[in-house]
């Protein structure tokens, strides 16, 4: 009698990578939901469907909350979350911060035997070339997984609000529609940052949110609806080299103050803005305002920084603000007030 031998593929031929890829996708998957929101409005006829917008999210703890991007679910009267396990529940929404592409859903149907929220990591600590893991819901295809590494930090894109200016995350892991508001992941399994977008014309180019500015807002987002976002009160430009040799200024780096809010943090501290108004290019400049170059010890230069320094930001906490005017140094301190309403 003629036995064949059939061999069979153990875990053992399966290289390390490969199993630390299948290890982190089998725990994500616990936690990765695929969102629907929907327009729908009811006349004395029924409900009508308008549109429909897909993307991906994930749960972040017990109580049934869901990490997405704001702009899957912008338009929507309607949000509709299928958990991992099939089971689809109607999700209302906790909070938004659209600056920062991110809205918090709750699923009160929630069970949390049956699912696991994701760990969320340090996204500060990413460095270019290590490893990170897309899950998702691209194309409503559900549980897709896509590989590839760190391509650069703290990029920028035009159109995005100043706080993510300098802070994305960039990847050659496919990104595709329908993948919005999933996790980007460590080796390890943590979520280092929320994808969020593509360049069309591009190939491997996609983009995340990175998970430390969107811990920092979590639990405002949660708690009250919207991020704590405090107001330094003014408005201006950021003093490039060339800027500076163009109107005489004295210093090459920082930020001109043309225009204060009036009974703003800054004007009450005595920050003055520019009073010469000069046309070039179409362009208005206020020249003659005080120059700050620094915060708390980190030297700024443009609206992203500092509205980055006042995302990361709390109540009741002293900004240390370092200006210049008429070439001479100056330092107040500025006390942050109470939570302001959207």
């Amino acid at each position: 009698m003629l036995i064949l031998a059939i061999a069979i593929p153990e875990r053992a031929h399966r290289t390390e990578d490969e199993r630390n890829t299948i290890d982190v996708f089998s725990k994500a998957k616990l936690g990765v939901v695929h969102i629907k929101a929907l327009q729908v409005e009811s006349t004395e006829f029924g409900a009508h469907q308008h549109s429909e917008s897909t993307g991906s999210g994930f749960l972040v703890d017990d109580g049934g909350h869901v990490l997405t991007n704001y702009h899957v679910i912008e338009s929507a009267n309607r949000i509709e979350v299928y958990l991992p396990d099939g089971v689809m529940a109607v999700a209302r929404l906790v909070g938004t911060a659209p600056t920062l592409d991110v809205a918090v859903l709750r699923v009160d149907s929630y069970e949390p035997s049956a699912h696991e929220p994701l760990r969320l990591g340090d996204s500060e600590t990413v460095v270019i070339g290590q490893k990170v893991i897309v899950v998702g819901h691209p194309l409503s295809l559900h549980n897709t997984v896509t590989v590839g590494v760190v391509s650069a930090v703290r990029r920028s894109l035009s159109g995005v609000p100043a706080e993510l200016q300098g802070a994305l995350l960039q990847t050659d892991a496919a990104i595709n529609p329908g993948n919005s508001g999933g996790p980007l992941l460590s080796s390890s399994g943590e979520v280092i940052g929320i994808a969020t977008a593509l360049v069309p014309e591009a190939q491997n180019l996609g983009f995340a949110v990175p998970i430390h500015l969107v811990k920092r807002v979590l639990p405002d987002l949660i708690s009250m609806g919207h991020p704590y976002r405090p107001s330094l009160g003014i408005d201006g430009i950021e003093i490039t080299p060339e800027i500076a040799d163009l109107f005489g200024l004295p210093e090459r780096k920082g930020f001109l103050v043309e225009r204060l809010e009036p009974w703003g943090l800054a004007e009450r501290a005595g920050i003055r803005a520019g009073s010469r108004m000069v046309l070039l290019n179409e362009t208005v400049y206020v020249l003659g305002g005080d120059i700050v170059t620094a915060i708390n010890g980190e030297d700024v230069s443009s609206e992203s920084q500092i509205a980055k320094i006042l995302l990361l930001s709390r109540p009741g906490e002293t900004l240390t603000v370092r200006f210049l005017r008429e070439r001479e140094l100056h330092e107040v301190a500025l006390p942050l007030e109470a939570m302001h309403s959207r």
